[in-house]
């Protein structure tokens, strides 16, 4: 049976199923579950009302679940995925199996909003979440109302408002494994009867996951400070303020990268042992999801952004609103990697991040409730990015590895040249987007709607690139590239880009209870430059890579179903992306490219259900099919010809992903009345391939695995304070998060043309964690 037909049979089975729940289960009628309030439209509406494919996640569910960061939100919402590499900064934030990685040139394909201000590097994302108010994930490309490129779709992060309605605060203190250390506070002033101020802080410490058999020492250990301090300002029903000021810093040894032992080779452990002597082979730990390495393991992140806003709404008298967002952020990272990773040390790597932006954006919103209401506004984004890598070449590089390829006399020279910063590469960009957009709907009665907008932007993007070698025998790396390489002039490169991408939406309200909707949607995301050094060095054409366009197609359910105790969301949806962007691996360089079409097709759906008083389930499931529709000269199979991968799948596509929720909560008389709760979390990604390279190797496929939680807990029936035990991979799953090939695996003989295999490195999923967790609240 083809992938088209179990398709249309999924979501024939999927519909049949929302049309037949609510007759078979009216009898059964639960509790009547909360109203879930999203901010996708720029409005404050249900989320029943909203006719796109949505998960949202408010502050209950967030604090239940014991939520620290955006990649545990992906664990709950249906086809978002976030995985990373050697270091946290190297992200890749995925809808529907679409995610640029890292931070090098790429613009993102989910767009991160957070509080109206949009991030631009997964780097500046990936701590913890503080204070949060509710978590939106929006599938499917957001080109209309949201500031900058969302292909794909985009993740609308709201935090809590101080409130005006006097003092408030709470500290709290979590306690675990490895260490760990949580502790954090807020505090609410009201210091009038119109303004009002709110603080918050966290801090996490914990040591690390690993242990470093080649040297006894445990590392990946990891701090976390954020810090957010709002003032609101709101002297009329009509004028309301917003200043927002936020820290955060993250300082990390990396991630576990093991070795997988099904890729090795004789002659990889012969040249292992000749280099390292008779501990080489000892790279090869017996479980590779054990957390224990013997290899070149230093990795250090030293990660720092801030940031202020200031957000104003001011209503007109004839019921109009006008907002101005206007925001100033940075963002630094240094990173240290052992880029090789052996029991010797070859080539460690030095990144700088400086990311600097500004953004003004303003809107206006027509009165609710008419026939006919339109948001309309202005952006503009100002974004100046530098990147510096530098390589060593490692305190055994010359001596064994370049006497044992080519003598003494080479390797003395080697010895002679600059060690420290061998190769030394500059890459700065500078980013000028401006757009006009606006969006409308139509009510032509109580049940029938229609949406239609769009968005103009024009993006002027410059970058330079130079790369200056120090020592000849880094030139396995990379090659110098001044101001010009082979007459063209690096300093010119250049984009001048105008795009318009569009929303089309019909809704039909069948009942008051379910809904049925239909959109055509289109996303951009800009074209840009790579910013690596590579060997040998890259022409024009290559440095540079062209836009991706996205379009989408949907058709969806909202249901409300047992008298309002169940919320049932199914959609099923089709994005289509030309000039897709895909970043290989040669061995040794990434290189970004243009490299056809890109079809990913599925049916997500959201389920909460209020079963009774004491007890609900909260669960969501995909099926994601994905294809080249066109993959010409795609990256070849280790020691292989370049491949047509027209009719592959993309990687980072599982096919099936799902979780589940259990929530249990009841009445005691305990401490003079209190709440019990019980919490269960079964969440399942099925069998994917998570290679860096998109070359279908089978080497870097990822079998399906489930990550089963629990938490159980008692609080005070005043919510005055709480304590819980919570464990996360109860089963201590063993998974890779990214699969990428050994660098310069062929060079120490571990490529097998036979076999078209080469030593694979697992970037290993966190292990099992458990602790306990207090709050108590003022």
């Amino acid at each position: 049976m083809s992938r088209k037909n179990n398709f249309k049979k999924l979501f024939m089975a999927s519909l049949a199923a929302s049309v037949v729940l609510p007759v078979s289960a009216q009898a059964n009628s639960g509790k009547e579950i909360e109203e879930v309030v999203v901010t996708a439209t720029r409005r404050a509406e249900s989320i029943q009302d909203v006719p796109i494919s949505i998960s949202a996640y408010g502050a209950d569910f967030i604090e239940n679940s014991g939520v620290k960061d955006l990649r545990d939100i992906a664990l709950f919402s249906p086809n978002l995925t976030i995985s990373n590499s050697a270091q946290l900064t190297n992200s890749r934030i995925a809808i529907r199996g679409v995610g640029s990685v890292g931070n090098a040139g790429i613009e993102p394909s989910v767009g991160v909003f957070i509080d109206g201000v949009y991030y631009p590097r997964p780097g500046s994302v990936i701590g913890n979440l503080l204070d949060i108010e509710a978590v939106e994930v929006l599938r499917g490309p957001q080109g209309t109302l949201f500031g900058r490129n969302t292909p794909v779709g985009a993740l609308n992060i709201r935090t809590k408002d101080p409130s005006l309605d006097g003092f408030d605060a709470s500290v709290e203190l979590g306690l675990g494994s490895q260490n760990s250390v949580a502790t954090g506070a807020m505090l609410n002033f009201a210091l009038s009867d119109s303004s009002a101020l709110r603080i918050s802080g966290k801090y996490t410490d914990r040591d690390g996951y690993g242990t470093n058999l080649l040297n006894g020492e445990n590392f990946g250990a990891r701090k976390d400070t954020n810090l957010r301090v709002k003032y609101l300002y709101q002297p009329s029903d009509t004028f309301k303020l917003k200043l927002t000021a936020d820290y955060g810093d993250i300082d990390s040894g990396g991630s576990t990268i093991e070795f997988l032992n099904s890729a090795q080779s004789p002659r990889f452990l012969g040249t292992l042992g000749a280099l390292a002597g008779p501990n080489g082979p000892r790279l090869l730990t017996s479980d590779p999801f054990d957390h224990n390495v013997f290899q070149d393991q230093r990795d250090d992140l030293q990660d720092q952004q801030y940031g202020v806003s200031l957000d104003i709404t001011y209503d007109l008298e004839s019921g109009h609103s006008i907002r101005s967002i206007t925001s100033v952020r940075n963002w630094e990272a240094e990173s240290f990697e052992s880029a090789i990773r052996l029991p010797i040390q070859l080539f460690p790597r030095k990144t700088q991040y400086d990311n600097e932006t500004f953004a003004q954006e303003v809107q206006i919103l027509s009165p609710e409730g008419e026939k006919f209401d339109y948001v309309a506004g202005l952006f503009y984004y100002q974004e100046d990015y530098d990147i510096s890598q530098d390589f060593d070449l490692g305190a055994q590089f010359c001596i064994p590895v370049v006497a044992g390829l080519a003598g003494v006399p080479a390797a003395l020279g080697c010895a002679n040249g600059q060690q420290i910063d061998a190769s030394d590469s500059d890459f700065s960009q500078d980013l000028s987007s401006a757009a006009i957009f606006g969006q409308g709907s139509w009510h032509f009665n109580n049940a029938v709607s229609m949406t239609l907008g769009g968005r103009y932007t024009n993006d002027d993007k410059e970058a330079d690139f130079s790369n200056v070698v120090n020592n000849f025998f880094v030139t396995a790396l990379s090659i110098r590239e001044s101001e010009t390489h082979l007459g063209l002039n690096i300093n010119e490169q250049k984009f001048d880009t105008d795009q318009f991408t569009y929303f089309a939406n019909l809704s039909y309200d069948i009942n008051d209870d379910v809904m049925l909707f239909a959109t055509t949607s289109t996303g951009y995301k800009s074209g840009g430059f790579n910013t690596d050094g590579t060997f040998p060095a890259l022409t024009r054409t290559q440095r540079v890579f062209g836009p991706e366009d996205t379009t989408n197609y949907e058709i969806g359910l909202k249901n409300t179903l047992l008298d309002g105790s169940m919320l049932f969301n199914l959609t099923a949806f089709r994005m289509n992306i030309e000039g897709f962007q895909d970043r290989a691996f040669d061995g040794i360089s990434f290189i970004t490219r243009n490299v056809g079409k890109l079809r990913q097709q599925g049916v997500e759906a959201d389920i909460t259900w209020g079963v009774s008083d004491n007890f609900k389930l909260i669960g969501g499931f995909s099926y994601l099919d994905s294809e080249f529709i066109d993959y010409r000269n795609a990256s070849p199979l280790p020691g292989g010809a370049p491949q047509n991968l027209t009719g592959a799948s993309a990687h980072f596509s599982p096919d099936w992903q799902y979780s589940l929720v259990g929530d249990w909560v009841n009445d005691v008389q305990w401490f003079g009345g209190s709440t019990y709760f019980l919490r269960a979390e079964v969440q399942y990604t099925g069998e994917q391939n998570v290679g860096g390279n998109t070359n279908q190797n089978p080497q870097s496929n990822q079998s399906a695995y489930t990550l089963f939680n629990a938490s159980v807990g008692l609080r005070s029936q005043d919510h005055k304070w709480d304590v819980s035990l919570r464990a996360k991979n109860l089963s201590d799953e063993g998974y890779c998060l990214t699969i990428f090939d050994q660098p310069f695996g062929a060079q120490l003989g571990g490529l097998n043309r036979a076999n078209n295999t080469i030593p694979q490195r697992c970037v290993v999923g966190t292990p099992r964690t458990y602790g306990i967790e207090m709050k108590y609240r003022f």
